[in-house]
C-alpha cells in the first residue's frame, strides 16, 4: 500500500462527526497522490481475482469562501474534519486517497456501479453536514463521481479521469 494512502481498516474507530465536539480533526491528512497511480496498485488484485473495482472522486466547494471569512487556519481544521468524515463512511477494505487541496477519491474493492452510487450518496451527504469549528458553523458542499472496472476503463489513469469526468470536470 502505498505511504501516501491509509485504508479506514488500519485506523482505529472514529467517532460519527455529527456533534460539534466531534468535529476537531482526527485523522492525519496524507500528502496529495494522484488518484490514478493510487486505483492501478489496486487493480492488479482486480485483475488476478475476477473481481470488481470503482472509483469516487469528490471535489470540496466552498474552501475559498471559508479562507476569505474565517482564515487559513479554519480553512484546515474544515479540510482535516472532511478527512476524518470521508475515513468514517468508507468500507472496511476501501482506500481513501487526498487527491489535493479540495479533492478526495476513493477506491471501493469489489464494488460495482450501484455500490459505488450508494457509498458516494452517504459520503457526499457525510462531507456536506455541517462543520463545527470552535463556535463555527461552517457549509461546504460536494461534487462526487464514480466510474467502475472494468466497464469504465482498465487502468487506474482512466478510472480517474472517468470518475472527475462523472462529476462534471
Amino acid at each position: 500500500m502505498p505511504d501516501h494512502a491509509l485504508r479506514f481498516s488500519d485506523l482505529p474507530p472514529l467517532p460519527s462527526p455529527q456533534s460539534p465536539a466531534r468535529d476537531a480533526p482526527a485523522a492525519a491528512l496524507p500528502p496529495p497522490a494522484s488518484l490514478g497511480l493510487s486505483v492501478e496498485r489496486q487493480l492488479a488484485a482486480c485483475r488476478r481475482n475476477g473481481t470488481l473495482l470503482s472509483v469516487l472522486s469528490l471535489h470540496l466547494i466552498g474552501f475559498d469562501a471559508v479562507v476569505r471569512r474565517h482564515g487559513d487556519a479554519v480553512e484546515s481544521q474544515v479540510r482535516h474534519a472532511a478527512w476524518t468524515r470521508l475515513l468514517s463512511h468508507l468500507r472496511g477494505p476501501d482506500l481513501a486517497v487526498h487527491i489535493g487541496h479540495d479533492e478526495f477519491g476513493a477506491v471501493l474493492h469489489g464494488a460495482a456501479e450501484p455500490v459505488a452510487e450508494i457509498v458516494g450518496a452517504r459520503v457526499a451527504k457525510a462531507l456536506s453536514a455541517p462543520y463545527c469549528i470552535g463556535a463555527l458553523e461552517i457549509m461546504i458542499s460536494v461534487r462526487r463521481g464514480a466510474a467502475s472496472y472494468p466497464h469504465a476503463g482498465s487502468s487506474g489513469e482512466a478510472l480517474a479521469r472517468a470518475a472527475a469526468q462523472s462529476r462534471g470536470l
